[in-house]
């Protein structure tokens, strides 16, 4: 890396942009979606994934923060900006109000994973696919029974099907980050109402810190067979019940 582009990478958006061209393919082609669909990028930085995203016929949506970033992107993608294949918009994902796409795409910054997985529930989507942190991948995924299984989890799994499909080293970014990563696909669930687990948060996140206690001794009422297991031995799907349970009854 040049002077020049070190100067490019500040910590303030946690940029680490990827430089492997194999695992940007491979994120492109696990969208599935026919040509012509629409994709919303999520931090495109120097147009690696747009590049190819544009390649493939989608039309794209493209959201940055960084305007060293926007202009450098406008400068190489102005035909397909002019075309209407493209729009940048300088601004940040989380300010982002929710619309309608076919897909979201982006190699997100880490110290915001947890925030952009839930924004992008705003979104109405087919499937995105996301990398991040590898051990954050691994706690969204996480079952009811293993060690990294938590409040993180079950509010994911309620809202959608998370697949971890790729592993990624750290050597894939410029800079190389201290963490490797991996790729998700994301899938909405729209089995339950946002609202629902919203109010349900409140009993996961009382449950979760007492997580060695049993569930009789945060839950008052329950039954005997419920009530003597812990949180973690419960599935996203019965502790949202015995949320709502608990702040109706």
């Amino acid at each position: 890396m040049s002077p020049g582009q070190k100067g490019l990478y500040t910590k303030k958006y946690g940029q680490v942009l990827l430089r492997n061209p194999k695992v940007a393919n491979f994120e492109v082609e696990a969208l599935k979606l026919p040509p012509g669909s629409r994709i919303l990028e999520i931090g495109p930085g120097r147009g690696f994934l747009t590049g190819m995203l544009l390649e493939r016929g989608y039309v794209v949506s493209a959201i940055e923060p960084d305007h060293r970033f926007v202009e450098e992107l406008l400068g190489t993608f102005g035909a397909q900006v002019r075309s209407g294949s493209l729009t940048i918009t300088k601004a940040s994902f989380l300010d982002t109000p929710g619309q309608e796409y076919d897909g979201i795409i982006g190699n997100v910054p880490y110290h915001i994973s947890s925030q952009i997985i839930f924004h992008i529930g705003r979104f109405t989507f087919k499937r995105a696919i996301l990398m991040l942190q590898r051990e954050f991948c691994s706690r969204l995924v996480a079952q009811a029974g293993t060690e990294d299984y938590s409040r993180l989890s079950v509010n994911a799994q309620l809202r959608f099907r998370i697949t971890i499909i790729a592993k990624v080293s750290r050597n894939s970014f410029n800079p190389v980050p201290d963490v490797d990563s991996s790729v998700l696909e994301i899938i909405p669930r729209n089995q339950y109402e946002e609202e629902a687990i919203q109010k349900a948060d409140e009993v996961f996140r009382l449950l979760f810190s007492n997580r060695r206690k049993k569930l009789s001794s945060s839950l008052k009422g329950l039954p005997e067979e419920i009530g003597n297991k812990r949180v973690n031995e419960l599935s996203p799907e019965k502790l949202l019940e015995l949320a709502l349970n608990e702040i109706t009854g």
